[in-house]
């Protein structure tokens, strides 16, 4: 499997081929979360910016596990749902990149 390359400070300087290229990679690593597969990657950025890049994927896992499970109208999707958008939050601020799925 393919080792997944992601460089937190070039993508600070994305171009839009560049930034669709981000989304696909996040999107792997999301598909390989919901399957239960490890996936290899390498991240690269300050300690900050790295935590708070995995604490968002975890969260949008998250909120996607409870869409599917309990549905768009409840209590516990919105929860999740506003968990992610502070993890968003985070991560926008910590690294100046826009999180590439909205």
């Amino acid at each position: 499997m393919e080792t997944i390359e992601i460089n937190l400070e070039e993508c600070k300087n994305l171009n839009e081929g560049r930034y669709s290229t981000l989304g696909l990679q996040v999107k792997r690593i999301l598909r390989a979360m919901f399957g239960g597969h490890h996936i290899p990657m390498n991240v690269k950025g300050t300690r900050r910016e790295i935590d708070s890049f995995l604490d968002t994927l975890v969260k949008e896992k998250k909120y996607m596990s409870a869409y599917l499970t309990y549905g768009l109208n409840d209590p516990r999707t919105h929860r999740d749902r506003a968990k992610l958008g502070i993890a968003v939050s985070n991560f926008e601020r910590h690294t100046g990149i826009k999180w590439p799925f909205k």
